[in-house]
C-alpha cells in the first residue's frame, strides 16, 4: 500500500473514532437522600430547616424517608408542599399508611419536570408497618430522562429486607430495565450484609467506601456506626461518581444525609 493510501486509511479510522465518541450521550445530576426521622421530630416538625439545607446544596432530586403529611404530631402541617414551595421543587408524596389523622411515607422532590410517577406499598407478613417506595421519570434540561426512586426498606430481619427489595425490583424493572435508574434511601442494612449482597445482583452501589450514614454525631456514643443509606444505580455500567458527600446534621435527623453528583454515559447506539 502506498504512503498516500495509508494516510487516507488512517484518517478514515480516526474520523470514525471521533464520530463514535461524539455520538455518546451523557447526563449529570445531583441527588440527595434524607431520612428526616419521624417527620422531622428533631426540629419540631418544621419544614424550614430542611428546605434551607436543600436550597444550600441545590440538588436535582431529593429522596426523602419518614415524611409526615398533615398528622397530629406535626400540627396538621403540609410538610412536603411547604418544602416544595420554599425550594421551587416539584413534590411527589408516596403514602405508606394512615397515621395520626394524616399520612406517613416517603417522598421525592424534583427540580425538573417529571412526566410519570409510580408508587408501590409493600405489606410483608410480620412487618410492623406498610412501606411505600416511589419513583419518578425526570426530564433533564438536555431532554434525556432518568428514573429516580426513593425507598425505606423493612428492618425486622435480613430476610424481610431482601423480600422487600425483591418487590421493589420487580415493580421498577417491570417498567423497563434499560433506562438509567437510581434507587436511593434507607435500606436498613449495613454494608456487607445479606440484603446488600442481594442488591448487588441488580444494582451498583455508588457510595461504597465513602463512609457510614448512621448515626449522626448526636447518637454516635450510644449506637455503633453503620452504613444504612445508599445510592444504588442501574444499569451497573455507565455510571460515574463525581462527588459523594455525607452530611452530619444532628439537629435534623439520626441519619446522616447524602449529596451525590453523578454522571451517566449512555452506551453507543
Amino acid at each position: 500500500m502506498s504512503m498516500k493510501k495509508r494516510v487516507l486509511t488512517l484518517a478514515i479510522v480516526l474520523l470514525g473514532t471521533v464520530l463514535t465518541v461524539s455520538a455518546q450521550r451523557s447526563v449529570s445530576l445531583r441527588v440527595m437522600s434524607m431520612n428526616i426521622k419521624e417527620g422531622g421530630r428533631y426540629c419540631g416538625f418544621l419544614s424550614a430547616p430542611y428546605a434551607e439545607l436543600i436550597a444550600q446544596y441545590e440538588p436535582d432530586v431529593v429522596c426523602l424517608q419518614e415524611v409526615d403529611q398533615m398528622t397530629t404530631r406535626n400540627g396538621g402541617r403540609d410538610w412536603l408542599n411547604e418544602v416544595a414551595m420554599a425550594t421551587g421543587m416539584m413534590p411527589y408524596f408516596c403514602h405508606s399508611m394512615n397515621y395520626q389523622g394524616g399520612g406517613f411515607g416517603t417522598a421525592l422532590l424534583s427540580r425538573w419536570p417529571f412526566y410519570k410517577m409510580t408508587k408501590i406499598v409493600t405489606d410483608l407478613a410480620g412487618a410492623r408497618e406498610k412501606r411505600a417506595s416511589g419513583w419518578i421519570y425526570v426530564q433533564l434540561p438536555g431532554g434525556e430522562c432518568v428514573r429516580v426512586a426513593t425507598t425505606h426498606l423493612a428492618l425486622e430481619s435480613a430476610q424481610m429486607t431482601i423480600q422487600h427489595l425483591a418487590d421493589v425490583n420487580k415493580n421498577i424493572f417491570a417498567e423497563g430495565d434499560t433506562i438509567p435508574t437510581l434507587l436511593v434511601g434507607d435500606f436498613n442494612a449495613n454494608e456487607g450484609s445479606d440484603p446488600i449482597s442481594y442488591a448487588a445482583n441488580r444494582w451498583k452501589d455508588l457510595g461504597k467506601g465513602y463512609g457510614n450514614t448512621y448515626p449522626t454525631s448526636r447518637q454516635e456514643i450510644t449506637y455503633a456506626a453503620q452504613r444504612l443509606d445508599y445510592v444504588m444505580a442501574s444499569p451497573k455500567t455507565g455510571w460515574t461518581v463525581e462527588s459523594y458527600t455525607i452530611l452530619d446534621c444532628p439537629d435534623l435527623s439520626d441519619h446522616r444525609f447524602i449529596v451525590a453528583d453523578l454522571t451517566y454515559t449512555f452506551p453507543n447506539e
